[in-house]
């Protein structure tokens, strides 16, 4: 399931800056691309808190997609139905009648997934608002996917892979998205915070002497041991702080609180 996608902003007025030879669609697709490859390479680890959801935040961080839900859009067609970019197309089934919005429009490695409702595809029935990115396409003309990574799914909260056929959907819809380049903005820091600690930690955001929030992080993989953070100043770099040990948040970066003693420490990427 799809829980605890939690953000949490703090903004002033910024230049947004916008540096590019590509179009969106070429971006899009570099984008999709490298998410397929850094997920690959994360199968079997756990991203974020565990959740379905924080396994696309993270990748669309790590590979310059737009990862903030504030700046993706409000939920769609419901709460908890979440926005990852443009919609690509709407494969349903209602009535006793499947459909697919844009047939002739192909799907691409890399684009995200989000079911609505309890989505089944042939004898697999997902979790309501479940999260998944594609991994492999079809040859047809308008490609549709063949196998996606999913997180949280079957009791399992670590990166996996498994095989899909949207053709066989018999309940729910799929609402299939295209990652969007992050655009980013002077004196904006947008960043994640995941913690893996085995208990549960509160962290303290500030920028100087003045605090920006407080979080209550719960334990290592549960839902709400993960946040996403965007935080606008005047200059000044925002700080992470849990006790004694502190971090310097960095543009599209993951911190992860770790450890005993605990500290904090930037992920790469």
């Amino acid at each position: 399931m799809n829980l605890f996608r939690t953000h949490l902003t703090v903004l002033c007025t910024v230049a947004v800056l916008t540096f590019s030879g590509q179009t969106a669609e070429v971006q899009a697709q570099t984008i999709g691309g490298s998410m397929v490859t850094f997920l690959g390479g994360k199968t079997g680890t756990r991203l974020g808190g565990g959740e379905c959801a924080h396994m696309a935040t993270e990748a669309l961080r790590a590979n310059g997609g737009e990862f903030f839900p504030g700046d993706l859009g409000a939920d769609y067609p419901s709460a908890g139905n979440y926005v990852w970019g443009t919609l690509v197309t709407v494969i349903s089934y209602s009535s006793n009648v499947w459909t697919d919005s844009a047939p002739t429009v192909a799907v691409l490695p890399g684009d995200v997934i989000q079911y609505c409702g309890s989505a089944k595809i042939g004898t697999t029935t997902y979790a309501s608002n479940h999260t998944s990115v594609v991994k492999t396409v079809n040859t047809a003309v308008a490609s549709r996917p063949t196998s996606v990574f999913q997180q949280n799914y079957g009791g399992v909260r670590t990166v996996q892979t498994a095989n899909i056929d949207v053709t066989k959907l018999i309940a729910g819809s799929l609402r299939i998205y295209r990652p969007i380049a992050r655009i980013n903005a002077t004196n904006v820091w947008k960043f994640t915070v995941v913690n893996n600690a085995t208990t549960s930690q509160t962290y303290t955001v500030m920028v100087d002497v003045s605090t920006v929030s407080t979080i209550n992080a719960t334990a290592a993989n549960t839902a709400g041991s993960f946040r996403i953070h965007k935080i606008g100043t005047t200059g000044t770099v925002p700080a992470v702080i849990d006790g004694t040990a502190s971090i310097y948040a960095a543009n599209a970066k993951g911190n992860e609180i770790y450890g005993a003693p605990v500290t904090i420490r930037q992920l790469s990427p």
